[in-house]
């Protein structure tokens, strides 16, 4: 049996541009994939077809699922698509394709027993865990120019989800968060929306040479603190490690 397989960029409206085509196409969602990786090995019996990323379209598709899925299952299929996982796409298209369908009665992510409802659930509760424990871990630093400015390494790309939550808190400040591994950052101006950037292969490299004089001084402050409420005696590595895995530790200020 012959596949076609729909090969797309690795962002949200990457997949809804394929989940749109496949659509438009009236392919089969049986014998439909949808794949975001570089293709290493082209399979026998099957049409690779390269989706060009639609905005308008893939706005179409956004809309479709926000109005028949309503608000918990489209935030989870969202959530699933910042994820790390390369079948996200295809787990993703074959979830969209079961709802359209009305396979299921009721909540759609409730039907755990398909096994690409429950690859969506699995993923949407990986990011977001993710994304709440970068909530209370982002340290920002004060640079000379009085923009707020913070590094992350996240597995997932929690990037866009975090950027809200800091807009929130800190509508009246400049500030910068950056994803290492992405290379992208999100821009906060004051009193405006955040800009969500990718770098066109310039660096950022922010040393300690660029911190403002009262960041310096908060820093040496806030490490002696840290260091003075600890009770050596009551020492626990492995509830810290529970608590504060070992990951996030790197760009946080108490811990370097």
């Amino acid at each position: 049996m012959r596949k076609d397989i729909l090969v797309c960029e690795p962002t949200p409206e990457g997949i809804f541009s394929a989940i749109y085509y496949a659509y438009e196409k009236k392919l089969n969602p049986n014998t439909t994939f949808v794949q975001l990786e570089e293709i290493d090995n082209y399979e026998l019996f099957a049409e690779y077809i390269r989706i060009e990323t639609d905005y308008e379209k893939a706005m179409k598709v956004d809309r479709t699922l926000a109005k028949r899925f309503g608000q918990i299952s489209y935030s989870y299929i969202w959530y699933a698509m910042y994820s790390r996982d390369s079948e996200r796409g295809n787990a993703v298209y074959r979830t969209v394709a079961r709802g359209l369908a009305n396979a299921y009665k009721g909540e759609l992510v409730n039907f755990l027993q398909d096994p690409y409802v429950l690859a969506v659930s699995k993923m949407r509760q990986n990011v977001w865990c993710e994304a709440h424990s970068y909530m209370g871990f982002v340290r920002f630093r004060e640079l000379k120019n009085n923009i707020l400015y913070s590094e992350i390494d996240p597995k997932n790309h929690v990037l866009p989800i975090i950027a809200e939550h800091f807009a929130d808190r800190f509508p009246k400040e400049n500030f910068m968060i950056k994803d290492k591994g992405r290379n992208v950052y999100i821009v906060h101006e004051a009193g405006k929306e955040i800009v969500f950037q990718q770098e066109d292969g310039t660096e950022i490299d922010v040393t300690e040479e660029m911190y403002s004089e009262e960041e310096r001084k908060i820093q040496g402050l806030f490490k002696i603190f840290h260091k003075t409420i600890a009770i050596q005696e009551r020492t626990n590595l492995k509830l810290q490690r529970q608590l504060l895995p070992l990951r996030f530790r790197e760009n946080m200020v108490e811990c370097c």
